[in-house]
């Protein structure tokens, strides 16, 4: 970033005109014209547990980021993240009767160091970009396209950040992605980890037979690769993901959206095939088993009107089993999923969701409610997580300024979660029975 400003000043007015022709011959003028962007971002998160200790953190961080103008089609990118605590209660007390301690509010700094709130710096892109048109191939520590289950899921202070390569192709009414991921920084993670190493850092959960589940760090994946095709009809868009993740588990998503006027209808359908390598390893180590084929079935009904919208949503997670997909990579976006609420190892269950928007102008209200049905404790051939039915509401308040403070953005999510069936401290720490309120101040430029 150094380099980048100092190149980026302005010649010394003693300057020849010789000089500045050998310049304008130079790489020196397309770094001068690069694109610098970034945001400041101030996060503060309280969360009141039902059955236990509350917590509260305020983070600010930002993003500064910088891309050079192109050159015979070829960009080089770079980008850096920090994070720094403001003030936060003890986070790192545990529960009464459990040895959990805070989960949301730690996510705003790391993980996998819950001491450390000041060094929480990440280098999150460094790419070369060539492009053509509307298509492109880069390769570094590169921005990804939106894909359902990889992805930023940027509702923290750092999002999920990918290393490797992508192609991609689009013209009016077709698009197409081929990529190979193999390291990624997890959400609320400073380091970089190759693909063996990270499926597995957070929650392994349980086997189906009630065990702990043990697979961090026992399959040598080489990484993750992704097939994308996408046409769009009159009033239909059709999207096919394949999804590769070496060794673990391969998933095929499709999905197809139909708009006429002020309407708007959707499907998701996904399958998931288990790696043959699976087989091979001690069932403790197991990330899916041979028998298992995870499926969902996902729907949505949009309906427009001026400023307002409602949608209703339905999602089947079948009996086949579990589905899965390693929260180290992304978070799942059926037409039912919404922040802290996800299909993600559960088979047999039931979602529903309704959804209302309305916005004046500049500040837009969602309420979100969705309900599980069929998640049953102990039940772990279907529950990886050993979670109960739940009742979920979010609140969501986004107000967007203009004029002299354009770029700055300010959002309110309240978060209403509980149980349906089991309240004892074990199974609802950190994960259902409790009132959250995120403040969250953006200004992007």
């Amino acid at each position: 970033m150094l380099v980048v400003a100092i190149l980026s000043q302005p010649t010394k007015a003693q300057e020849n005109h010789t000089k500045d022709t050998l310049e304008d011959k130079s790489l020196v003028p397309y770094l001068k014209e690069g694109e610098i962007s970034g945001h400041i971002r101030n996060y503060f998160l309280i969360t009141e547990n039902h059955h236990g200790n509350d917590y509260y953190a305020n983070a600010i961080g930002g993003v500064l980021s910088y891309e050079t103008k192109s050159y015979k089609g070829f960009q080089l990118g770079v980008s850096g993240i920090f994070t720094y605590k403001v003030f936060s209660s003890d986070l790192n007390k545990p529960y009464d009767q459990t040895n959990k301690s805070s989960r949301w509010e730690q996510e705003l700094f790391d993980v996998n160091h819950k001491d450390n709130f000041k060094d929480l710096d990440r280098l999150e892109e460094l790419y070369i970009k060539y492009h053509w048109k509307n298509s492109y191939v880069t390769y570094g520590k590169i921005p990804v396209e939106y894909t359902p289950l990889l992805n930023k899921s940027d509702g923290r202070m750092k999002p999920f950040a990918f290393q490797g390569g992508w192609l991609h192709h689009k013209d009016e009414k077709f698009q197409a992605d081929i990529a190979w991921i193999h390291r990624v920084s997890p959400r609320s993670m400073t380091e970089w980890f190759p693909m063996e190493e990270v499926i597995g850092l957070t929650d392994n959960g349980y086997l189906p037979n009630g065990e702990k589940a043990e697979y961090e760090e026992t399959t040598h994946s080489q990484g993750l690769a992704i097939v994308h095709l996408g046409k769009e009809f009159k009033n239909l868009k059709a999207n096919f993901w394949n999804f590769h993740l070496d060794k673990f588990i391969n998933t095929s998503w499709l999905q197809m959206e139909y708009a006429k006027k002020n309407w708007e209808l959707g499907m998701v359908y996904t399958y998931q095939i288990p790696d043959a390598y699976q087989k091979k390893l001690a069932y403790e180590n197991r990330y899916v088993q041979p028998n298992e084929n995870g499926q969902v079935a996902s729907f949505m009904l949009k309906y427009k009107n001026g400023a307002s919208q409602i949608k209703a949503a339905y999602s089947k997670s079948f009996e086949s089993g579990r589905y899965l997909f390693p929260k180290e990579l992304g978070r799942d976006q059926f037409y039912t999923s919404m922040p802290r609420s996800r299909i993600e190892g559960l088979g047999g269950v039931n979602v529903f969701a309704l959804g209302y928007q309305y916005n004046w102008k500049h500040l837009f209200l969602n309420i979100d409610a969705t309900t599980t049905h069929g998640a049953v404790t102990d039940d772990y051939e279907l529950n990886k997580y050993n979670i109960d039915d739940y009742y979920q509401i979010n609140t969501r308040l986004h107000y967007e300024f203009t004029n002299f403070l354009k770029g700055l953005h300010i959002e309110l999510l309240y978060v209403w979660k509980q149980n349906k069936n089991e309240h004892n401290t074990q199974l609802v720490a950190q994960r259902s029975d409790y009132n959250q309120l995120n403040l969250i101040t953006n200004f992007n430029f």
